[in-house]
C-alpha cells in the first residue's frame, strides 16, 4: 500500500475530522507525480470533492472518478492496499493500516497545528528517504514533499 499525506511538523494530519490544509498548488504537484507514473488515486469522498472543486482533475480523471467514485468512510484504504495503490488520506484515522505501508509521500508544512490523528512517533524510522523537493504553495511559501520506502 501506498499513502500520501500531508503532516505538520509534528506528524499530525488532521484535527476533528477536518484536513489540516488545503492547498491547490501541493494537491496540483501530486496528480503530476501520480500522472507520470500512470497510477490511480484512492480517497474518500470528503477528499475527492475538494479535489474537485479546486479543478485539479482533468475532464478523463473526471469521467474515471464519476463511473468509479470514492467509496465511503475508510473503504478506499482497504482498496488501496489490495491495489497496491496510492491513498491520498485527510481525516481518515489509518492507524490499521500502518503496516501495510510500504511507500509513502508526505508534504510537510513548517508550521504546528491542531492534530487528533498524526502518525506514530518513531514511524518514520521504519522508511528511507528517496527524494525531497521544496514546492511553493498557494497557501504556504514553503512545502517539503519527500518521497520513502519502507526499510527491508
Amino acid at each position: 500500500m501506498k499513502l500520501i499525506l500531508c503532516v505538520d511538523e509534528n506528524l499530525g494530519y488532521s484535527f476533528n475530522h477536518r484536513r489540516q490544509s488545503r492547498d491547490k498548488k501541493m494537491r496540483e504537484h501530486m496528480l503530476g507525480i501520480l500522472r507520470k507514473e500512470d497510477a490511480g488515486l484512492f480517497m474518500n469522498s470528503y477528499s475527492e470533492a475538494s479535489l474537485i472543486k479546486d479543478e485539479v482533475f482533468t475532464e478523463d480523471e473526471l469521467r474515471c472518478r464519476t463511473a468509479k467514485p470514492s467509496l465511503a468512510g475508510d473503504a478506499f484504504l482497504a482498496r488501496a492496499d489490495e491495489e497496491n495503490g496510492w491513498a491520498f488520506v485527510e481525516n481518515t484515522d489509518i492507524t490499521e493500516y500502518l503496516d501495510k505501508v510500504d511507500e509513502m509521500i508526505l508534504y510537510e508544512w513548517n508550521r504546528l497545528y491542531l492534530s487528533d490523528l498524526r502518525l506514530p512517533a518513531g514511524y518514520l524510522k521504519k522508511f528511507r528517504k528517496l527524494s525531497e523537493e521544496k514546492i511553493r504553495g498557494s497557501s504556504h511559501d514553503s512545502i517539503s514533499c519527500s518521497r520513502f520506502v519502507r526499510r527491508s
